[in-house]
C-alpha cells in the first residue's frame, strides 16, 4: 500500500469515527439527564437492566461478526441504531406520559449498548483493514479524528439543548450516523481498490468474510479468564475502574438533580462536561499518554486514574457540591479516556490473539456491565435502605481505592515481566 492511499484510508477512517463519536456525544448528555430525572433509585434498577441486555447482545452480536461480511455487518449494525433513534424521537413527541416515562428508560439502557458496539464494530473493521504495522503508527491519528468529533458533539449540544426539544434533538445523529456510514463506504471502497484489478467481486466477498476475525462466546471466555491469573488481574483492574466510575455516575445523578431543576439544563450542563471532558481526552492522549507509557512505564500509568478518583472521593466526602462534583468527572473521565484507555491495550499486548478475542465477551459483560451493576446495587442500598450519606460513603472508599492503587501497580510491574519474556524469546 503506498504512502498516499494510505493517507486516504486514514482520513476516511478517522472522519467517520468522527461521526460515530460525535452521534455518541450528542446522545450522551440525553442519557445522563435521563439518569438525573429517575434518582438513584431508578438507576439501581436501569444498571441491572443495562447488564442483562448485555449478556444477551454481545452473543448475538459475536454470531453476526461470524456470519457476516465486513461491510454488510457495518450497514446492519449502524442502520439499526438509526432505526431506534427514530423510534425514541417518535414516542417522546406523540406518546403519552406513560410511554414517555418507558422510552426514557429505555433509552438510557439502549445509550450504553450503541456506546458498546458503535465503537466495537469501528474498531473491528480498523484491524481488519490495517497490519499491526499499521496499526501502531496509525491509530493514534484515527482516535484523535474519534475525540475531535466528541468535542464537536458535546459543544454543540451545549449550545442547542435549551433550545430544541429531546425528540428533536435525537434526530440529528441519525444524520450524523449516515454520514459516518458514507465515511465507512468510502473507506472500504479505497481499501478494496487496494487489491488486483482482475480479482472478482466473489472472491472480495470471500476474503471479507476471512477478515473477520473470529470470537468467542462467553463461556470461553470465562474459561480463559479463569485459566490465566494474568487475565484475572486485567478483570479486577477494569472491574475497580468500573465500581469507582458507577459511585460518582450515581453522586452525579444525586447532586444534579437538587442542583439543576429544569431538565434541558441538565442536559446543556452535561454536554458543557462532556466537552471539557473530550478537550483534556485529546490533550492527553496527543501530549501525556505516550510520554507516560515511555518513561515511566505501564504500572504508573495505570495508577494515576486511581489515585484522581482518591482526590475525587475525598473532595466530595468534604463537600458535595455542584462545582466539586464536575470537576471530579471531568479529571476522572478525561484521565481515563485519556491515559488509562491507551495503558489497558498494551496490557493485552502480552497475551495470545485467542486470549484477546475469547476473553473479550466476557470483559465486556460479566465485568465491565456487571461492575456497574453490583456497584450500582451496593451504593444504592447504602443510601435508600441504610440510609448512610454519601459523604460516608466516599470515605470508606478511600482506603478500598488504595488497595486498587496498589493492584494496577502490580498489574502494571507483571506486563512489563511478561513483555521482556516476549522481547527475549
Amino acid at each position: 500500500m503506498t504512502l498516499v492511499s494510505e493517507g486516504r484510508m486514514v482520513r476516511w477512517a478517522a472522519a467517520w469515527f468522527f461521526f460515530v463519536l460525535l452521534s455518541y456525544s450528542i446522545i450522551r448528555p440525553i442519557r445522563e439527564t435521563m439518569g438525573a430525572i429517575g434518582g438513584i433509585k431508578q438507576l439501581q434498577g436501569l444498571m441491572l437492566v443495562t447488564f442483562a441486555v448485555m449478556l444477551l447482545a454481545v452473543p448475538s452480536y459475536s454470531m453476526l461478526v461470524n456470519r457476516l461480511p465486513r461491510r454488510w455487518l457495518v450497514r446492519i449494525v449502524f442502520h439499526f441504531f438509526c432505526v431506534c433513534l427514530l423510534l425514541f424521537s417518535l414516542t417522546l413527541s406523540f406518546g403519552s406520559e406513560t410511554v414517555r416515562v418507558w422510552t426514557a428508560r429505555t433509552l438510557f439502557v439502549w445509550v450504553n449498548v450503541f456506546a458498546l458496539f458503535a465503537t466495537s464494530v469501528f474498531w473491528s473493521v480498523m484491524a481488519d483493514l490495517l497490519s499491526s504495522e499499521q496499526g501502531k503508527r496509525l491509530f493514534g491519528r484515527i482516535a484523535a479524528g474519534g475525540t475531535t468529533g466528541a468535542i464537536t458533539g458535546s459543544l454543540l449540544t451545549s449550545q442547542i439543548a435549551t433550545r430544541v426539544s429531546t425528540s428533536t434533538l435525537l434526530l440529528l445523529p441519525i444524520a450524523t450516523l449516515q454520514l459516518g456510514l458514507w465515511c465507512a463506504w468510502r473507506l472500504e471502497r479505497n481499501a478494496r481498490n487496494q487489491t488486483p484489478a482482475d480479482e472478482s467481486d466473489v472472491e472480495l466477498d470471500r476474503a471479507d468474510e476471512q477478515h473477520i476475525p473470529t470470537t468467542g462466546g462467553l463461556l470461553d471466555g470465562i474459561t480463559r479468564v479463569l485459566g490465566s491469573s494474568y487475565l484475572a488481574s486485567i478483570c479486577l483492574f477494569l472491574f475497580f475502574v468500573q465500581a469507582a466510575g458507577t459511585q460518582l455516575y450515581f453522586q452525579q445523578a444525586e447532586i444534579v438533580k437538587h442542583a439543576v431543576v429544569d431538565d434541558q439544563e441538565k442536559t446543556q450542563l452535561f454536554a458543557y462536561i462532556d466537552f471539557a471532558t473530550q478537550s483534556l481526552t485529546l490533550v492527553f492522549q496527543l501530549l501525556l499518554s505516550g510520554t507516560l507509557l515511555r518513561r515511566f512505564g505501564v504500572s504508573v500509568s495505570l495508577m494515576i486514574l486511581p489515585l484522581v478518583y482518591f482526590l475525587s472521593f475525598a473532595g466530595l466526602a468534604v463537600t458535595s457540591s455542584l462545582t466539586v462534583l464536575v470537576i471530579a468527572m471531568v479529571a476522572a473521565r478525561s484521565i481515563g479516556y485519556g491515559i488509562t484507555v491507551p495503558a489497558r491495550e498494551v496490557l493485552f499486548t502480552v497475551v495470545s490473539r485467542e486470549d484477546k478475542y475469547k476473553s473479550k465477551s466476557f470483559i465486556d459483560t460479566v465485568v465491565l456491565r456487571g461492575g456497574d451493576a453490583l456497584a450500582g446495587q451496593i451504593f444504592g442500598s447504602l443510601r435508600n435502605i441504610a440510609h448512610i450519606a454519601s459523604t460516608t460513603i466516599n470515605l470508606w472508599t478511600l482506603p478500598i481505592v488504595l488497595v486498587w492503587t496498589f493492584a494496577a501497580y502490580r498489574l502494571g510491574k507483571r506486563q512489563n515481566r511478561l513483555s521482556s519474556r516476549q522481547s527475549d524469546q
